[in-house]
């Protein structure tokens, strides 16, 4: 039967703040990383509730990480896959593309219920419950365990303005190897690479995801700007936002006379060194 006693903003027991259910469900040591394309959200779960664990694990219910961004109005789910395991829980890591957010991102942890559970009772929920049980219908909350927010930087960023807001970087699947480099767009310039590719680019660290197609996408761009500007009658390029951005950075890290290759990495913050820095230093943790 369905109780009628009612704690909470639900008719049923929830795990959470409250004292519904004497367990926990907490997310923490949440920590932000932005990347070319998307920023990763990586955050620590701890679920002690025995009764909701077993649910989830045989498919029953799920965890929902909800985000939402303030000044957008986007939503959606992180998608956020476990990355270590913990005695009492375990660390998620998910992404949320960078176009979709900007300003506060709200992220809210619940576990919701998968299918029709008739005669719900959790072991340690409340005495007040006494012995009742509830009936659970696909989509209901079992679970909050609260909520963090972050700001999140655009793009990443080696320098200030970042050099990464200049670029677009998208995957072709008509393109079968290599990156191109286009200029038209007034925002930014378009980088494509093949869409076979698209998994492993988004596996690698930064440092590498620079070394590979931000320096190159940079150099053909400061090669576009050089000759531009040395032509009798160059394009008037006033209007793109990203060609003012990078010729200001190029006089800050030095000037269209520099080799382009040296030019590039300055701005970029020498990625390649670092890229072989960690993974050294990956090497030596082995």
């Amino acid at each position: 039967m369905k109780s009628s006693t009612k704690r909470g903003s639900y008719p049923h027991p929830v795990l959470d703040a409250s004292d519904d259910v004497n367990s926990v469900f907490q997310v923490f040591n949440a920590a932000v990383t932005p990347n070319v394309n998307d920023v990763e959200v990586k955050f620590q779960v701890r679920m002690s509730d025995p009764d909701v664990q077993t649910l989830i694990e045989s498919g029953a219910a799920r965890y929902s990480f909800r985000w939402t961004c303030t000044s957008t109005i986007a939503t959606g789910e992180l998608g956020a896959t476990i990355q270590q395991r913990h005695p009492d829980g375990a660390t998620y890591a998910g992404s949320i593309d960078q176009e979709d957010i900007r300003g506060t991102v709200v992220v809210e942890l619940r576990v919701i219920a998968t299918s029709a559970i008739p005669e719900y009772r959790l072991t340690n929920q409340n005495p007040e419950y006494a012995d009742s049980t509830f009936s659970i219908l696909p989509g209901d909350v079992l679970a909050e365990g609260g909520s963090f927010q972050f700001e999140p930087e655009k793009r990443y960023d080696p320098l200030v303005p970042p050099v990464g807001s200049c670029f677009r970087f998208e995957s072709d699947s008509k393109r079968t190897r290599g990156i191109s480099v286009k200029f038209f767009d007034d925002d930014y310039v378009l980088v494509t690479f093949p869409e076979r590719l698209q998994p492993h680019f988004a596996s690698v660290r930064p440092e590498i995801q620079i070394g590979l197609v931000v320096l190159p996408a940079l150099m053909e761009a400061i090669d576009f700007i050089k000759e531009n500007e040395s032509a009798d009658s160059g394009e008037d390029m006033s209007d793109k936002s990203w060609y003012k951005a990078l010729l200001r950075l190029i006089t800050e890290n030095g000037s269209l006379a520099d080799p382009t290759f040296e030019l590039a990495q300055k701005m970029l913050g020498y990625p390649l060194d670092k890229a072989l820095s960690t993974a050294l230093n990956h090497m030596g943790d082995e």
